[in-house]
């Protein structure tokens, strides 16, 4: 059996971390390890405890979550971080990505969703659901060709299936590397998830194994 999710919940009301903390309980395979009420407590928890995954909210006292998420992917790259906010401008999920999150969900997101993101995340996946940003045909292909011969590659296996620990072993490459791959894939083909990136490519057939 596979060792549970570590999560640290990052938020400065004690309400929302304790109704997080009931939530999670719910989920099949994560473990709260720890709270934090700012951003400061947040970097300091995650020296302590290296959990697997930091939940955290962007507007916090002393360090905001964005600084705050910046710092802790920078000094402790192999944990991944989930925003979790109330804001649903665009312009705040691209901060989160700016910062080095893998992941941003909004708090009226449903408990399986939830769930699927931190699923996701946790594997090396990047997590910015949204509605697609509305590329026409000729700009899809145009983006697909401007992908290089390993983003296809990784971008093939994900379509088959692998998660990113396969994509790596598949590969010979690190997990995290797959992962900024991943992230290259989305950014270039405009789009907010990989699962979004996996569509337009078998649309046009325009994987490493046929492309």
């Amino acid at each position: 059996m596979a060792d549970p999710t570590r999560i640290l919940i990052c938020d400065d009301h004690e309400i929302v971390r304790e109704a997080l903390r009931v939530r999670l309980k719910g989920i099949e395979g994560v473990e709260v390890v720890g709270e934090a009420a700012d951003g400061q407590e947040a970097i300091s928890a995650t020296r302590k405890l290296r959990p697997d995954l930091v939940l955290i909210d962007i507007e916090m006292p002393r360090i905001d979550g964005i600084t705050a998420t910046s710092r802790i992917v920078e000094l402790w790259p192999e944990t991944r971080v989930l925003v979790f906010t109330a804001h649903q401008e665009p312009n705040v999920s691209r901060l989160a990505a700016d910062s080095g999150a893998s992941g941003y969900l909004v708090k009226s997101a449903s408990s399986e969703e939830l769930g699927e993101a931190i699923q996701a995340v946790t594997a090396g996946l990047p997590w910015f659901p949204g509605k697609p940003r509305g590329a026409t045909g000729d700009d899809e292909l145009s983006r697909l060709r401007a992908l290089s011969p390993r983003e296809r590659q990784i971008l093939d296996l994900l379509a088959g299936g692998m998660r990113a620990e396969g994509v790596a072993k598949e590969i010979g490459i690190s997990p995290a590397t797959v992962y900024t791959h991943v992230r290259n894939i989305v950014a270039k083909l405009g789009v907010d998830t990989h699962t979004q990136a996996v569509a337009i490519a078998t649309r046009y057939r325009f994987l490493a194994s046929g492309g």
